[in-house]
């Protein structure tokens, strides 16, 4: 019986430029993080994995690579030879200190356990940075956040490990509604949010709660509930986090600004952008979860031409996406998508065709071999209506519009 290449794992290695021996130092890396010793697979193991002889590596091996990629197993193309070898029971395990196994019911959970847990849900925001929202990303954090859920079940743990135990719980359950988000699936990620904040509450960890409140603006603004978002967005606004901490301020004010954009509040929308940057200027070099690395002077600004092109302000909206394009670490891929059709959508509406088809040229580049997300989909279709509004016979667009009209299927 011959057998099937794993086509998922090889696709992600193209994807990310990653060679078979490059990949298996990452791993072995990463095994050292997780277990304490460095693992020794070499390229020889990486081509069992992508020739299929591997169906589904040691746990060990399993974790490290979600660790490295971002992805469960199953998403990159492994499965189990039988439902008895890998069920639910096991997917919830955490991996131990020295030797990678389960924590036995009653172990006492430490310090260098939670700094694992913690290391494998910042993966998650570093994948979502770099890739932006996915179901496998969903997958993937829902299973972390299992993980931290069920040591608490099963472990001996003191009042405060226990607290941050819900708080890593909390995170990876709201990374996993942001991905629902970003994928257009609300129901589900108006699941998660409502965990994501029960896990906040019991673990009295202030920054995690802004970070739920956070998402559940998002969301609700996706959906046109814009009363709701402006509640969410205010409740993140004053909540402990956002006093304690000017950057954390700033980002919730920035959310208030678009929530004040949505409802075309020019002066809600100054005020809150004004906030926003002057609480950034405040802002420290004080230790943060991962999730928070994104919010800086290219965010900032990037929320300010999201503000001005919502409330027709296409000139500000532009100038604004310019310095947010400038300002972006080179790791947010994500966002600078994002960002740029913004930049074309300012650069439309002010009729300006050949270089907001060249900004949504360069975002289609951006996106890569794996396509947008659907929230991205959704600017890529607002762009081509707007296109199509302002100068349908001009012939860039006309041009641009030809090229890249969506296949139907059977044509």
């Amino acid at each position: 019986m011959q057998r099937a290449k794993n086509q998922a794992l090889s696709a992600w290695m193209h994807d990310q430029g990653v060679t078979a021996p490059e990949l298996a130092e990452r791993v072995n890396d990463a095994l050292l993080s997780l277990t304490g010793r460095r693992g020794r697979l070499d390229e020889r193991r990486i081509f069992r994995w992508l020739s299929g002889e591997t169906r589904w590596p040691q746990e060990r091996q399993r974790r490290a690579l979600e660790t490295v990629t971002g992805h469960s197993a199953r998403a990159l193309g492994f499965a189990p030879r039988s439902t008895a070898q890998e069920g639910d029971v096991q997917r919830r395990e955490f991996l131990a200190v020295a030797s990678a196994s389960a924590l036995p019911a009653r172990s006492q959970v430490g310090t260098g356990d939670l700094a694992r847990l913690r290391a494998l849900v910042d993966a998650l925001a570093q994948h979502d940075d770099a890739h932006g929202g996915s179901r496998q990303l969903e997958e993937t954090a829902l299973h972390r956040a299992e993980q931290a859920h069920g040591l608490l079940q099963r472990t001996v743990v003191s009042l405060r490990v226990r607290g941050e135990l819900y708080a890593l719980a909390s995170d990876a359950a709201t990374t996993a509604a942001w991905a629902a988000i970003d994928t257009h699936a609300p129901g589900r990620a108006a699941d998660h949010l409502h965990r994501a904040l029960a896990l906040a509450g019991m673990s009295h960890d202030p920054v995690s709660e802004l970070r739920a409140w956070h998402n559940l603006s998002l969301l609700a603004s996706q959906e046109g509930r814009h009363a709701d978002a402006l509640a969410a967005a205010r409740a993140a606004r004053d909540s402990r986090a956002a006093r304690r901490d000017p950057l954390l301020a700033s980002l919730a004010h920035a959310r208030t600004a678009a929530c004040h954009a949505r409802s075309a509040n020019r002066n809600g929308v100054q005020r809150s952008l004004g906030y926003a940057e002057q609480a950034f200027s405040r802002a420290d070099d004080r230790s943060r979860p991962r999730w928070t690395h994104f919010h800086g002077t290219g965010e900032l600004n990037g929320l300010a031409a999201v503000c001005y092109l919502r409330l027709g302000q296409y000139d500000l909206a532009e100038y604004r996406a310019h310095h947010a394009l400038a300002q972006l670490s080179p790791e947010l891929v994500r966002n600078r998508l994002y960002y740029t059709l913004q930049l074309a959508l300012a650069q439309v509406q002010q009729g300006d065709v050949p270089r907001a088809c060249a900004s949504t040229d360069h975002a289609l580049t951006l996106a890569g071999p794996s396509g947008p997300s659907a929230r991205i989909r959704t600017l890529l279709t607002e762009f081509r209506t707007h296109l199509f509004a302002v100068a349908p016979a001009e012939p860039d667009a006309r041009n641009w519009l030809e090229r890249t009209t969506p296949t139907r299927p059977g044509r």
